[in-house]
């Protein structure tokens, strides 16, 4: 009982600075009302590696994709998605720079999949998207999903029966 209090007061608490930080002057999650604030992975704390593999219906190889490099949000919600959201951490050196690298890994079926536009489009944006309730952001219930972390592909090509999975790989210099 007395962790899901102070669980309430956290999230609660949590919801009333990500409400109101796009007055931060781009500092926060959000950079105004419609748009969500982004840096590159390029000389930050951070590395992406996004593979991306399709397999038509009857599990043959059709393409596989990849890409370094991203964005991420410049914010502490970047650090609690890692930390929460990726399960389990190993350290790595890579260059005589320590880091913490997690994996996930999403197999998706294209009919099931909520693209913005449609899977006929070539997709070349792919994000791991989080969702947290805001007063001035999001649908008719302050609901707001955006792309924590976000890659830029080569364009991907799509067929109404094929499968993906992408393959995330993301560090954090410790």
């Amino acid at each position: 009982m007395l962790f899901s209090v102070i669980f309430t007061t956290l999230v609660l608490g949590s919801i009333q600075y990500a409400s109101a930080d796009h007055s931060l002057g781009g500092q926060g999650i959000f950079k105004d009302e419609q748009r969500v604030n982004q840096a590159s992975t390029t000389d930050s704390k951070w590395l992406m590696h996004l593979q991306i593999v399709v397999r038509d219906s009857q599990g043959q190889l059709v393409s596989v994709t990849e890409a370094t490099h991203g964005s991420y949000i410049p914010h502490e919600i970047s650090d609690y998605i890692f930390d929460e959201y990726f399960g389990k951490k190993e350290i790595v050196n890579i260059d005589k720079i320590t880091y913490e690298r997690a994996q996930k890994i999403q197999t998706e079926n294209v009919q099931q999949f909520p693209f913005p536009i449609s899977y006929q489009d070539m997709q070349s944006f792919w994000g791991l998207e989080y969702c947290l309730k805001t007063k001035e952001h999001g649908n008719a219930q302050g609901i707001s999903c955006m792309s924590v972390f976000s890659v830029t592909t080569p364009a991907v090509s799509l067929e109404e029966t094929d499968t993906f999975t992408l393959h995330w790989t993301v560090l954090r210099e410790s």
